[in-house]
């Protein structure tokens, strides 16, 4: 907290010095977003959302959302095992590869459902909206806890115009070049434009084992977009996009906790006592021990075509289809150690194809409506395999019956989810004016979901380090392997079929242009699925159930100050029901991850934004939000290290937790920004810009379980940016860095197999210094 003060009288002290001179006032220009399918000012849109320029990206050297989270309050990204972890407001879905995520993204209005599909999609863009909360009105396929909906930039009909931008980022020695243009073929009829980026990035962690440094990412993105104007009311727009991600240990993560603090003692724990023996580093910080040969391969593809009409002389018309593809890989060593006890990896293949038609009201008439049809059609592969190496220590005792799979060394367990998803929806809502300032809003969506799986497991022998080859074992010897791993050999059909009607109902008040009060409620909804490393083969345990949410929010926006003042407040309360979460069990030998529908979690809270520009050369703004969130009933929720062990010396079967009444991960008390622009003019042509950008975060928990000892402590970020460029913005040279304090926080956190009590921990980036060069046309 004496860090936090201390910060905050730093930026204070800032803002004073930078708001000294004070030219003529200046307006907070409206920003447009399409928060319900169509063009409204945010300040006009009942929701909770914040929204960043496409500029505020390139100057903050943001690539993606993990990058962005840190700045957003209630919005946490990171990376884990098997999937990402996303959470807004204290909902999230946790570490499952079979989870579509309950936070969507969306990109151009396409659905991506996947935690890793986004991974490159924030290159020349106009804008990234967040929207807290449920979002399955307009949005629908399972945004149930909120949504990132990025839009990105199209071509000019009337002129030319582009971009391009080069940075060196010296701690990583990351290497970032992005370029855009785009311009009339035909003048006022037909355009292209064409952007991409490319990124090379040395790391930031150093790998003790290796001598390399971790992460190792390069980034390669492409896309082109044309728009043609049939007339002056119709037009047509397609986009290709490729982007490819080759990276060394994208997922670095390090043994922590070790040795553990009693009542756990080392023994024969495999990662622990080796990194004990070897004097291994154990302290979670930039530097990390593994072995060679991890890697992370993410491709995508995405074509797009929409063919549309502007609601100016009628209704406003849309139609979209959009065709998918993403394959991603990782292979990771996550013993924390030089030797071979622990890896896995996992596959991701996905094919998916979208259509959505709707019609907007015209811009003239009273009575707004929106009325729309979505479906989608997907296929997915996921394909998962631990590996055991520190098991074949087990098999070499010849007294053991285990000793019949030592031929069969290194072993290790197989795990495939193939998913076939049918999708459909239909969604309107109408806003009907009950005087000039008020307006009531209904909207409705029916959604309907029919999923098909094939899931199996079997145990087999690894061929590699990584398990990228395995051999099944033969079928007489699965039940003793299956002993020691917990893989049945098995292969399990399902089908899961939902639907549900979900309503909206809000209530705005309007009495200036300025000022917007709204109350509204809602039901959101997501579709059920399948565990995509279910173990046991019992096929009730293969699928899980639909979650639903009623949501409850009354805001109140306003420019105030002649327009230099910009207040926007809301209070939110959402239930969630059937909350479908990841539960880790961890045995000495294995480990599990189960999926089940907690009964019921409750968050809400407050959150607010401020921005206040007092003249064309100063700005200041700050985002906050306090948040109450915790599980009304979760009674089977998985052990912690040290409750597991405890129930094991209790002679106990089995071990799980009430945590009823506590926290999810994730969700902190309370989290925010506090930001200052300033720019003043060197001479006639010549401009100064400094921007600084203080965030912090309350304290909270990293692992589902709740373990006390690897709880993210409240942490604050300091970053800058100081640019030198001409007055009309067309050249720059800047400096950057990013969390200078160098702050450590928790990415993620797991169990270790066969090492109790110590944790494998995922650090997020440190500091980051750079300079930054940028041209601009038109």
């Amino acid at each position: 907290m004496k860090n936090f003060k201390r910060e905050l009288w730093q930026t204070a002290a800032i803002l004073t010095v930078a708001s000294v001179a004070t030219p003529a006032q200046a307006q907070i220009n409206e920003i447009i977003v399409t928060a319900q399918k169509r063009e409204q000012s945010s300040q006009d849109v009942p929701i909770s959302l914040q929204v960043v320029s496409g500029e505020d990206l390139q100057d903050r050297q943001i690539a993606g959302a993990e990058d962005l989270a840190d700045s957003l309050p209630n919005v946490f990204v990171t990376k884990d095992s098997v999937s990402n972890n996303i959470y807004i407001r204290g909902v999230g879905s946790g570490s499952n590869a079979g989870f579509e995520q309950a936070v969507s993204t969306f990109v151009d209005g396409v659905y991506h459902g996947r935690s890793r599909y986004s991974q490159s999609t924030l290159v020349d863009v106009e804008r990234i909206e967040v929207l807290r909360g449920p979002q399955t009105i307009y949005f629908g396929n399972n945004a149930i806890g909120g949504a990132f909906s990025v839009t990105t930039a199209k071509p000019d009909l009337s002129g030319w115009e582009g971009y391009a931008q080069a940075a060196y980022e010296f701690e990583a020695e990351e290497k970032i070049a992005e370029a855009a243009i785009g311009g009339p073929i035909v003048q006022d009829k037909f355009g292209i434009r064409l952007a991409g980026r490319y990124s090379d990035m040395e790391g930031y962690i150093r790998n003790l084992g290796t001598g390399q440094d971790n992460p190792a990412v390069e980034d390669k993105y492409l896309r082109a977009t044309m728009l043609y104007a049939i007339t002056d009311s119709w037009s047509a727009t397609f986009k290709a996009e490729y982007g490819k991600q080759d990276s060394i240990a994208p997922y670095a993560m390090q043994l922590t906790k070790c040795p553990p603090d009693a009542p756990f003692a080392i023994g024969n724990t495999f990662s622990c006592s080796a990194a004990v023996a070897t004097n291994t580093e154990t302290v979670l910080d930039y530097r990390r021990t593994s072995n060679e040969g991890e890697r992370g391969d993410v491709e995508a593809t995405e074509y797009v075509f929409r063919l549309e009409k502007d609601n100016l002389d009628g209704p406003g018309i849309v139609a979209q289809a959009s065709l998918s593809k993403h394959d991603f890989l990782l292979g990771a060593d996550t013993d924390g150690t030089p030797f071979d006890f622990f890896t896995y990896n996992t596959l991701e293949d996905l094919n998916q194809k979208t259509l959505e038609f709707r019609i907007n009201s015209p811009a003239s008439s009273s009575i707004e409506y929106t009325a729309g049809f979505y479906y989608l059609d997907s296929e997915s592969r996921i394909d998962t395999t631990l590996n055991f190496p520190f098991a074949t220590v087990l098999l070499a005792d010849p007294t053991s019956p285990l000793n019949v799979l030592l031929p069969f060394a290194p072993l290790g367990g197989d795990i495939q989810l193939d998913q076939a998803e049918e999708a459909m929806s239909f969604f309107g809502s109408v806003g009907i004016p009950i005087t000039d300032q008020l307006t009531l809003t209904a909207g409705l969506r029916y959604t309907h979901s029919r999923k098909r799986g094939i899931q199996s497991a079997t145990n087999v022998t690894s061929n590699d380090r990584y398990g990228f080859s395995v051999t099944p074992l033969p079928a007489a010897l699965q039940p003793v392997a299956a002993f020691l791993t917990g893989f049945n050999d098995h292969t399990s059909r399902a089908i899961v079929e939902d639907d549900d009607f979900l309503p909206s109902i809000t209530l705005q008040y309007e009495p200036n242009p300025d000022i917007n009060v709204y109350a509204k409620f809602s039901e959101g909804f997501k579709a059920g699925g399948f565990d995509a490393v279910e173990l046991t083969g019992i096929v009730d345990r293969l699928s899980y159930a639909p979650e639903t949410v009623k949501a409850y929010e009354a805001g109140f926006k306003a420019f105030l100050a002649n327009r230099t003042l910009s207040v926007n407040l809301a209070l939110f309360r959402s239930d969630y029901k059937d909350l479908q979460q990841s539960v880790a069990q961890f045995t000495a030998t294995s480990a599990f991850i189960t999926i089940s529908n907690v009964g019921a979690l409750r968050t809400q809270g407050l959150e607010a934004g401020i921005v206040w520009q007092p003249s064309d050369r100063f700005e200041f703004g700050t985002d906050f939000a306090i948040l109450d969130a915790e599980y009304q009933d979760f009674t089977d929720a998985g052990c912690n290290a040290l409750q597991a062990l405890q129930a094991t010396q209790a002679g106990q079967v089995g071990c799980s937790q009430d945590l009823s009444g506590k926290a999810p991960p994730f969700a902190p008390s309370y989290s925010g920004n506090i930001r200052a622009g300033y720019n003043t003019p060197i001479g006639s042509s010549l401009k100064l810009s400094i921007d600084t950008m203080l965030s912090f975060s309350g304290s909270y928990h990293t692992i589902s379980d709740r373990d006390p000892n690897v709880k993210q402590k409240a942490w604050e970020k300091i970053d800058v940016r100081i640019a030198l460029g001409d007055v009309d913005d067309r050249w720059s040279f800047a400096f950057f860095g990013k969390n200078l304090a160098n702050t450590k926080v928790i990415g993620s956190t797991n169990d270790v197999v066969a090492s109790a009590g110590s944790h494998n921990q995922q650090i997020t980036r440190g500091r980051s210094l750079g300079v930054q060069a940028r041209f601009k046309f038109n």
